[in-house]
């Protein structure tokens, strides 16, 4: 039988570093294809923009569904700009935010 495997749920710091991990490589891909397509002129440039454009997005998402308050659920951010940092305290609830060892 297959072994199953135990889901982990992402919390708002795995949520933070993933979002930094899929938009940062991005921001630097849109970046470096959009500079070389404005360089040589040549239209193949244009899928790593999307290719870019694609993982920006996909950070700017998982942060802005995932970096939330894990009791009360709101926002650790000022939409639409993420954090550069977790905050100690949910600025809706007062509660004290802190990373829980999920076993």
């Amino acid at each position: 039988m297959l072994k199953q495997r135990k889901k982990i749920s992402l919390d708002c710091f795995g949520a933070k570093r993933l979002s930094d991990l899929l938009a940062l490589p991005g921001i630097a891909l849109v970046l470096l294809f959009g500079y070389l397509w404005q360089w040589s002129g040549e239209g193949r440039f244009i899928i790593g923009i999307a290719a870019g454009t694609a993982l920006l997005l996909a950070g700017l998402i998982v942060g802005w569904l995932g970096i939330v308050c894990p009791r009360c659920g709101a926002p650790l951010y000022q939409f639409p700009r993420l954090p550069r940092h977790i905050p100690q305290h949910c600025p809706r609830c007062g509660e004290e935010v802190t990373k829980e060892i999920h076993e």
